[in-house]
């Protein structure tokens, strides 16, 4: 932002952008044959998928807040209750 003189509005619009062109060559390229198996493929998809997820709401070091707090807290921390499954 500091180098262009862009907005923080236009900052945001940017990484929105380039998020959004990320993703197409990551579909693009898990479509392309490859000697590995579709479920190997898969993971780093899901792990890109998973840290979009994460960091969507911020990223929880520069400014805390409790919907990322809520979701690490959700995944790690509190049990799943297998009398609902």
């Amino acid at each position: 932002m500091h180098e262009t003189g862009a907005t923080e509005q236009e900052a945001r619009e940017h990484v929105r952008y380039l998020i959004h062109e990320t993703w197409k060559k990551l579909n693009a390229e898990i479509l392309k044959p490859y000697p590995f198996s579709k479920k190997f493929m898969g993971i780093p998809m899901d792990l890109a998928r998973t840290a979009q997820s994460f960091y969507e709401a911020g990223d929880a070091y520069g400014i805390q807040d409790q919907e990322t707090h809520g979701r690490l807290a959700s995944l790690f921390v509190k049990p799943i209750p297998l009398q609902d499954i």
